[in-house]
């Protein structure tokens, strides 16, 4: 009997093996738990263990790593949904908090870094604002907005 894809849980071989027999799906994203080291640390050893052969990041507190093909990221997704709509990377302004959201704060024109960001984000923003819990992007909304 085939598993839901969404919900098969196996060792990474086994679940990536042509001989897969346990869902019915392609799979998009695996997901990667330690139970002990520190998220950053699992992050980085995920990232050097696989190279180029797939894209690796975070969005949890905790080691809980996301998975996914070659080039497939929150830029990469914005940047073709943005090309469809002819929206230029100067036009489009992004927030974010995690590792996860690294690339795509990269690719827009104006970026934001929340006020509770992970210090990777802090760096790769072009601006600031506070943390999620108090409003940091109607903030910079309500700012934007004012000025036109």
């Amino acid at each position: 009997m085939l598993m839901d894809a969404a919900s098969s849980i196996a060792p990474a071989e086994k679940l990536l093996s042509e001989e897969n027999d346990t869902v019915d799906e392609p799979i998009l994203k695996l997901l990667a738990h330690h139970p002990e080291l520190p998220p950053d640390d699992f992050l980085a050893l995920a990232r050097k263990a696989v190279g180029a052969r797939a894209e690796i990041t975070r969005s949890s507190p905790t080691a809980l790593l996301e998975i996914s093909g070659p080039g497939v990221s929150k830029a990469s997704t914005l940047e073709l949904c943005c090309a469809e709509r002819g929206i230029t990377p100067a036009e489009v302004v992004a927030f974010g908090d995690m590792p996860n959201d690294v690339e795509m704060l990269t690719w827009a024109g104006t970026s934001y870094a929340m006020g509770n960001a992970h210090p990777d984000v802090v760096a790769a923003a072009s601006g600031h604002t506070v943390a999620n819990n108090d409003d940091g992007v109607a903030i910079v909304i309500e700012r934007i907005l004012a000025s036109l």
